[in-house]
């Protein structure tokens, strides 16, 4: 037994390891600790590049280095080289596979605030913050949809207040549009 014990020893340890920094990893997300990824402070990292030798890289190696030498020697009783290949083979394909994830997370990054402001001209939006005379509030309508809340002053100057209906009229700028009261069965 101890023997065996000693065969084992080192993908004992890498099982352990890499199980324990995979369940303090997995916790640290759940409750929003460590944002810093490893690609430094900033977080911020090309899309293109893949960061094969991540804290996520080297603890899923480990892991499945050591499940895979565990499984190997013990169930299926292979020879030890065999099992040291075998179990290499398994950590850098998890390696591959981390990476890739990561590459296809990243890809999925958007600000969520990229429109096209001339696609909402002419469209019915609601006054969500009071225009004031000659000043600006915001709108709420819906471009692609998505609701999007966009500055906006009335175009003849008026005063709307919140919750009217209002009929976008042109952009001002990037970020503001001009609005007119919509009109209902002829009243204002």
């Amino acid at each position: 037994m101890t023997k065996l014990l000693d065969q084992d020893a080192l993908f004992w340890f890498c099982a352990i390891a890499g199980s324990g920094l995979f369940a303090i990893q997995f916790l640290l997300s759940l409750v929003g600790g460590s944002e810093v990824d490893d690609a430094g402070e900033s977080g911020a990292m090309d899309a293109a590049k893949i960061n094969w030798l991540s804290k996520h890289a080297l603890t899923g190696f480990l892991m499945m280095f050591g499940l895979t030498g565990l499984a190997c020697k013990r169930e299926f009783e292979l020879p030890l080289p065999l099992t040291i290949v075998l179990s290499i083979l398994a950590g850098l394909a998890t390696v591959a596979a981390t990476g890739f994830i990561f590459k296809g997370a990243r890809r999925l990054h958007s600000t969520g605030t990229v429109f096209d402001l001339e696609k909402s001209i002419g469209k019915e939006a609601i006054v969500y913050q009071r225009i004031p005379k000659q000043g600006t509030g915001k709108i709420s309508v819906s471009i692609d949809r998505v609701v999007h809340e966009i500055d906006a002053v009335a175009l003849n100057g008026e005063e709307i207040d919140s919750f009217h209906s209002v009929l976008i009229s042109k952009k001002i700028d990037d970020k503001t549009l001009a609005v007119t009261l919509k009109v209902k069965g002829g009243d204002l």
